[in-house]
């Protein structure tokens, strides 16, 4: 990871993406752009930061909505800024169903559709040799493609089977994407960082979360070693690929196998 290089973080104001975007500043990045909700948030976690030569900035982004995600990208594009590597971070598991107001379940649209989008959105100013990642989650090996994902995401929400979903389909995603953009030397690959110490393992039950609080997040993985796929992957010559705490693997040669493979960059080009 070369010094001077500019980066996007979403998700930027906590766990993982907290961590990327100090492992950034750490090593020297030109500029950081913490993509996020909350911008409060974020310009607290960058007053919180020795950034050092990095230049450290907060954007809003809001992936609950399509036209935030158009706005941000536009401004990015007008801005001129050259990008050397976006990380797709932000993610959400709501136990509860929710439409945004683009009529998506709150979870499908946050974690693929309007993450795949930015993505598509930002090509123009990713810069050749650049690479890209994507958060994905092992909650996608316990759910299955669907032709109605859309409506099943509504009518049959399960927090960690919606969840699992949307995380499948930005993995189909970054596979027909890693093909794509072989051409230009772009790399895409995605990050599974396990089960992580963060705001998105709590229930919103008391007594589960008090256990959880006690037992179980003292033995799972810091944030910042959740972090730590995203790192390697934006420094290795790889796509295509799923890199964990430990390794690294090419995505499945049974995803794009899959009859219903195509359904989610058909879905991502629906929106364009």
């Amino acid at each position: 990871m070369s010094k001077g290089k500019t980066y996007i973080v979403t998700g930027a104001t906590g766990g993982i993406g907290k961590a990327i975007t100090e492992g950034l500043t750490a090593r020297g990045a030109g500029r950081v752009i913490l993509a996020c909700r909350n911008l409060a948030k974020a310009r607290k976690v960058i007053g919180s930061l020795d950034p050092g030569s990095t230049v450290l900035e907060a954007k809003e982004l809001d992936l609950e909505s399509f036209e935030s995600v158009r706005q941000f990208a536009a401004e990015i594009i007008a801005e001129g800024v050259s990008i050397d590597g976006l990380f797709n971070n932000a993610g959400t598991m709501p136990g509860e169903m929710r439409l945004t107001a683009d009529g998506y379940e709150s979870a499908t649209q946050t974690n693929f559709l309007s993450t795949a989008l930015l993505t598509r959105l930002l090509l123009p100013a990713i810069n050749e040799g650049g690479a890209i990642l994507f958060t994905t989650s092992m909650t996608r090996r316990i759910s299955r493609l669907r032709a109605d994902w859309k409506e099943r995401a509504v009518n049959h929400h399960h927090r960690f089977t919606t969840y699992g979903r949307s995380k499948l389909m930005l993995t189909h995603f970054a596979l027909d994407l890693s093909k794509e953009l072989a051409p230009r030397g772009i790399r895409v690959n995605c990050s599974d960082p396990g089960i992580v110490d963060s705001a998105i393992i709590t229930m919103g039950n008391s007594a589960v979360d008090y256990l959880c609080d006690k037992f179980f997040r003292p033995v799972i993985s810091t944030p910042c070693e959740g972090a730590s796929p995203a790192l390697r992957a934006m420094t290795d010559n790889v796509s295509g690929h799923i890199f964990t705490l430990k390794k690294r693997f090419p995505i499945p040669a049974g995803y794009a196998a899959d009859p219903l493979h195509g359904i989610a960059t058909r879905a991502v080009e629906a929106l364009l």
